[in-house]
């Protein structure tokens, strides 16, 4: 791969994993489901933003040029949301541990 496509690609997967982590922050007692059924502007604007900059830098020439970005395809982008589902899952997975850790 080339360099410019890597630091795309590593870039993505960062801010997908960092969302991520926002998601399962939100709530450490209830579930992810419960945690997004609950409405929050707040959460709704960020992940706007942070989608629309994600497209900016992407399809935008000057902002690809600008980070030094290279063309990412759809398989790379899918290597990038599962990248963020992966941190997502295993750490929705770990809460029930951490919570019993946390109460003795």
């Amino acid at each position: 791969m080339p360099e410019q496509e890597v630091r795309a690609l590593a870039f993505f997967s960062l801010v997908v994993a960092i969302v991520s982590l926002i998601l399962v922050n939100r709530s450490f007692s209830a579930s992810l489901l419960t945690a997004l059924r609950r409405p929050n502007r707040t959460l709704a604007a960020v992940l706007a933003a942070v989608a629309a900059i994600l497209a900016l830098t992407l399809l935008w020439p000057f902002a690809s040029k600008l980070f030094a970005f290279g063309p990412l395809h759809a398989d790379d982008l899918a290597l990038t949301l599962g990248a963020g589902m992966t941190v997502l899952v295993s750490l929705e997975m770990l809460k029930p541990v951490l919570r019993q850790r946390l109460r003795s």
